[in-house]
């Protein structure tokens, strides 16, 4: 495999916020969430459940609700008041509307998406038409004292339910009444405290099923205002729920980090009576399920631990493949670090603020596996603050350690860095070409000469950085039949002579930075890409996609390498096929221009051309087999897959020189330890 020094850097102090609410696509191809701290995030299921699109948050806007309408249109509504529309092209929140009700906590849209409901903080539901460009308010319905928490449509949009405390409501659309109230605690003798209705489903049928604070899934005739059946899941609170769209299957998410399934089964083998009955339980989380959603094949949970888990349903999965494997998403499926080689320093992006660091140093040698005393620890150097409220869009260092450059939805800063012993001095760079914020991606040359500024509809900004401490606009490259999608990765080859960029459509373009043209475009794959380098050596990029496969272009030749093609012919290893964590670094070993080195979330493999590829009969991971093994019988059972599972989870591995790597883990319960506290249970024996 390579043998290396490692710098295990355990001190990148990220704390993902927690999932807030989902959205799935009612055609089931996307699913959106929203975090605690305003971020939006979108994942492609049919791209490995990919994290394809991020939208960054924004202090003043909380997201309580998440919703789809009127095709791809994704529209999010929260405290302050806003039903916002995302611009899924720009990653940005795009128009903001005042619901005029005081805070939102509740957006649902009806059958067709034309239309949209709020549940408002004064007690009112709103309606607002989805028009091109924007919406527009329709009209209230009846308002009544409380706020809504949670809201349906009925499927055929002529009715909607309304949850608050201690009751819901019904109300007829046409007219805007309230045709029934029902109190969910009329039957229970002597309720002392509130009881939350936090989330609310109408059935086609004309059932409503509720979920409160007081552990229980109920399914009432509102016709009739009766309560039908009533299922005690939790303990504590139900959160929240989602129907399947043929309405026999129910999701359920708890405060203790439980998620419930029921499904409504026949009584007797071949009957038609059915009854609601709870099959499945899942704890997969540590904390608050606050978001649930129902795919065609799977049940989606999101908790405050920050995980977003996909459970397959195996009954409704053909066959083994993608879809038939456990998710647990913790981490971004993007790179918050950036390296300075030169001057090994490791940049650290939070949300409101970066942190540079300079990596310790040992003089002392040592066996394979040995951890080595340090002569100079770590360092802590500048800790750079974001003004406003706008979340970091991208962030990134220099090889050489000299220049600091990030941008939020508004503004692009570049800073020049000085270290002077052990003082270390910033300096904004004034007079910064006036770009068309934000940028997407931000990637320094090799040589630290030059910028490239990803950007909206495909373009890429290349900028040349002056002594000393200055830059100028040098030329701005798009793709020759126009793009909609922003660019959200770019690689620049080592010698300066091309850059890869990739947009939002998942096309690859290949641009000569030496005359600033187009050069050609990768053939179109249909997975989105994860990483992307260009090796030193060859000009050959080599690109990681999100259904785990690998190719190898030919940049100078305009073709795929005839690796590559032996590597497509054979196909991949099987159980490299079926990891669930996309490759999202590439870096290469100048000391041995065979092997590439790249790694996703659990595992860190360096990939030999020089040697064979694995079939399935083989064992993927056989090193410790390997070192059992004579010399003659090693040879026979070498491949070109070198696997270390040793790091995790690991947010970031570059190489410092041809001897010396860098990894940067966060452990789970390094960030679970600074979560609330999660609501206590009783174990049997304590």
């Amino acid at each position: 495999m390579g043998e290396f020094e490692v710098h295990r850097v355990r001190f990148f102090g990220l704390v993902p916020a927690g999932v807030r609410c989902l959205a799935c696509h009612p055609r089931g191809a996307r699913l959106a969430l929203a975090r605690t701290d305003g971020t939006v995030e979108v994942y492609n299921f049919a791209a490995n459940y990919f994290q394809e699109k991020v939208i960054p948050g924004h202090e003043a806007r909380s997201v309580e609700s998440l919703c789809w309408a009127a095709g791809d249109r994704l529209f999010g509504a929260g405290l302050g008041g806003d039903i916002t529309e995302y611009d899924l092209s720009r990653l940005s929140a795009a128009r903001g509307v005042d619901g005029g009700g005081g805070p939102v906590w509740s957006l649902a849209a009806n059958g067709t998406g034309s239309q949209l409901a709020i549940g408002c903080e004064d007690g009112s539901v709103k309606i607002f038409q989805v028009v091109p460009g924007g919406i527009q308010f329709e009209r209230n319905l009846d308002r009544r004292k409380g706020r809504v928490l949670c809201l349906s449509w009925h499927p055929s949009d002529t009715h909607i339910v309304a949850g608050s405390i201690d009751f819901f409501r019904v109300i007829d659309v046409t007219s805007g009444q309230t045709v029934q109230r029902i109190m969910v605690n009329h039957h229970v003798e002597k309720a002392k405290r509130e009881c939350v209705v936090w989330a609310i489903a109408l059935l086609s049928r004309g059932t409503v099923v509720s979920a409160d604070s007081f552990g229980r899934v109920q399914f009432w005739d509102w016709e009739q205002g009766t309560l039908a059946e009533s299922h005690t899941v939790s303990t504590s609170a139900a959160l929240s729920l989602a129907v399947s769209e043929k309405e026999d299957s129910i999701v359920v998410g708890t405060s203790t980090g439980a998620t419930y399934q029921l499904q409504l089964l026949p009584v007797k083998l071949g009957g038609l009576e059915k009854r609601w009955v709870r099959t499945k339980p899942f704890q997969y989380h540590s904390h608050d399920v606050r978001a649930v959603a129902h795919s065609p094949t799977a049940l989606i949970s999101g908790g405050l631990d920050a995980q977003l888990v996909i459970r397959p349903l195996m009954e409704k999965i053909q066959k083994k493949g993608y879809d038939a494997a456990l998710r647990k998403f913790t981490f971004p499926h993007r790179r918050l670090v950036s390296c300075a080689r030169k001057a090994r320093l490791l940049l650290f992006q939070f949300s409101q603020h970066l942190e540079l660091w300079r990596l310790g140093s040992t003089e002392e040698t040592g066996k394979d596996g040995e951890v080595l005393p340090l002569c100079r620890m770590p360092e802590h150097l500048v800790q750079l603050k974001s003004k406003g409220p706008e979340h970091i869009y991208c962030s990134c260092v220099s090889p050489c350690g000299t220049w600091i450059g990030y941008s939020t939805a508004s503004r692009f800063q570049l800073y020049r860095v000085r270290c002077d012993g052990d003082g270390v001095s910033l300096r904004k760079v004034p007079r910064v070409p006036k770009l068309l914020p934000p940028a997407y991606q931000l990637q320094f040359s090799a040589d630290s000469d030059s910028l490239f500024v990803a950007s909206a509809r495909g373009s890429v900004h290349v900028l040349q950085l002056l002594e000393p401490g200055g830059c100028k606009h040098l030329h701005t490259v798009r793709p020759p039949s126009g793009c909609s999608e922003a660019v959200y990765l770019l690689a620049p080859s080592a010698d300066g002579h091309w850059l890869a960029a990739v947009s939002g459509d998942w096309v690859i373009h290949i641009y000569n930075l030496k005359c600033f043209k187009h050069h050609c475009v990768v053939p179109t794959y249909s997975c989105a890409v994860s990483a992307l380098a260009i090796h030193p050596s060859t000009n050959n990029l080599v690109i990681a996609y999100s259904d785990q496969q690998l190719f190898e272009f030919s940049i100078p030749e305009k073709q795929y390498t005839s690796w590559s093609r032996a590597v497509q012919s054979r196909g991949l290893h099987r159980a490299w096929l079926e990891r669930d964590s996309p490759i999202t670094h590439i870096t290469f070993n100048p000391k041995n221009p065979a092997h590439i080195l790249l790694h996703d979330t659990y595992l860190l493999c360096v990939l030999d051309k020089s040697l064979p590829l694995p079939d399935d009969s083989t064992l993927l991971m056989n090193q410790s087999t390997l070192k059992q093994l004579p010399e003659t019988a090693r040879k026979r059972q070498l491949h070109a897959f070198k696997i270390c599972k040793k790091f995790q989870p690991l947010l970031f591995m570059d190489l410092l020189d041809e001897n010396c790597l860098v990894v940067v883990e966060r452990p789970i319960m390094d960030f679970k330890t600074q979560l609330p506290l999660p609501v206590q249970q009783k174990k049997f024996g304590t």
